[in-house]
């Protein structure tokens, strides 16, 4: 932007403020909590789920909202919910360092072969579980449902 005339600094235009708010975690894993247990309990897409979740989450604040990845994301560390992930495989798909589920950074799977070499046969989740091979794996749909929450109780009693 050029110099003003006067020599002072170009104005900015200041931009008004968003008109949503971003969800934080707790309030995103109550509602869910909410859908889950007063709704259907099994949603058979992550698009079928977010219809049914984004009126939930609003009716805290109408002014906030998610994104399908962030939800998502925020799924997989939720007590009594479950993500199931269907995938299908493409042979000549480049390699990925993310996770295509949860965004996470990928680990290598490695093996030692019995000359002592250790090579790298995939690649692997720490976070949700997936995990690849030479052959792709790509999700194609999400399923959520969900799940009884075990008790510490129980766990520790065991």
């Amino acid at each position: 932007m050029p110099a003003r005339a006067d020599g002072a600094a170009p104005r900015r235009s200041k931009r008004p403020p968003p008109s949503y708010r971003r969800a934080d975690a707790d309030t995103v894993r109550a509602a869910v909590d909410r859908l889950l247990i007063l709704g259907v309990g099994r949603y058979s897409s992550q698009a079928a789920f977010l219809r049914a979740f984004r009126p939930a989450l609003r009716a805290e604040d109408p002014s906030m909202r998610i994104a399908g990845p962030r939800l998502r994301s925020l799924l997989i560390e939720t007590p009594g919910v479950r993500l199931l992930v269907r995938y299908t495989e493409k042979p000549e798909a480049p390699a990925t360092m993310v996770c295509p589920v949860c965004g996470a950074d990928l680990l290598p799977i490695r093996n030692r072969t019995l000359t002592g070499e250790v090579v790298a046969l995939g690649q692997k989740c720490p976070r949700c579980g997936y995990w690849t091979h030479r052959h792709r794996r790509v999700p194609v749909r999400y399923t959520i449902q969900r799940t009884p929450v075990r008790s510490r109780r129980r766990a520790d009693a065991a």
